[in-house]
């Protein structure tokens, strides 16, 4: 198995997002956690592949979810960055719950996905933890090993249905199976699962563990109608009526060595003479389109 590079320092935590990355951003709600040293995560209460069941992912009080994201940037050279988010995405609910005193301190992680995922990560963004779980049964493996369960439609069931059809039949083998290939993994697959229960995802070259500082706007509960008379209130929206804008920094990171200048401390594809070509990582461009991140460096 491949020894991750693990990163230490905040110069390092912000290079892996100077370039925008698209990331999967996972999260756990553990408000109450098991007393157990090891924490097992139950992914889905589905009795088994074709099970009707459309409850998210719990164990005990912990709950598991992931989300795409895309609109996040670096802030400053010690592992500070900004993302947004919209007040009705499931994720930010765990982010940011219903605060007193604005509270903070939630940790999440991002994973960067290459090309090759870039099915799996459109399938993260078609549908809502809220209402299903995204995960196969029995899909965590601390060595990553493939489900067995497929989520797509049986051969031959897509050929004379509309394109409108078509979708809504793999949103709902989804629903029903949750996304092949989505497997949770260990922070730089380092042993098992945490007992926080934070994980990265399987496929993934770039593993950060984050945690928020700030949330800038409006609650979902709160009464924006109230504070738009107090010209001088912290949380009217700072983007709209319906996004927030979340403050956090990395606090520990592992990247692949495939894709670390250790020279230059540079999160790039690392092209080296005589070896195969490294797959690029994704950024994006909009409506479902994605670009790739190569390098023009040459590994010294």
């Amino acid at each position: 198995m491949t020894d991750w590079i693990h990163l230490t320092s905040g110069k390092e935590f912000s290079r892996l997002l100077y370039t925008n990355p698209v990331c999967i951003l996972s999260t756990v709600d553990s408000s109450n956690e098991p007393s157990d040293d090891q924490v097992t995560i139950k992914n889905c209460n589905r009795d088994g592949p074709t099970s009707e069941k459309n409850e998210p992912s719990t164990h005990i009080n912990l709950r598991r979810n992931v989300m795409v994201l895309s609109w996040l940037t670096a802030t400053n050279n010690s592992g500070r960055f900004l993302f947004s988010i919209n007040k009705s995405r499931y994720s930010t609910e765990l982010l940011a719950p219903q605060r007193s005193g604005d509270k903070t301190g939630v940790e999440f992680s991002l994973s960067v996905p290459v090309k090759g995922m870039e099915e799996l990560v459109k399938d993260v963004g078609s549908i809502s933890g809220r209402c299903c779980c995204k995960f196969q049964s029995n899909s965590t493996s601390p060595n990553g090993e493939e489900s067995r369960i497929r989520t797509d439609p049986p051969e031959g069931t897509c050929d004379n249905l509309s394109n409108r059809q078509r979708k809504k039949l793999r949103l709902d083998t989804i629903k029903n199976n949750g996304i092949l290939g989505l497997i949770p993994v260990p922070l730089g697959y380092a042993g098992s699962l945490e007992r926080s229960g934070l994980f990265a995802i399987k496929g993934t070259v770039a593993h950060l563990r984050c945690r928020t500082y700030a949330v800038i706007g409006p609650h979902p509960s709160d009464n924006l109608g109230e504070m738009s008379n107090n010209a001088n209130s912290t949380k009217r929206p700072s983007i709209d009526d319906d996004h927030l804008l979340i403050m956090a920094e990395v606090i520990d990171a592992y990247v692949h060595p495939s894709y670390w200048n250790p020279t230059k401390l540079l999160f790039c594809p690392q092209q080296r003479e005589g070896e195969e070509a490294v797959s690029p990582y994704l950024t994006f461009f909009g409506s479902q389109t994605f670009g790739y991140v190569v390098s023009s460096i040459a590994d010294s």
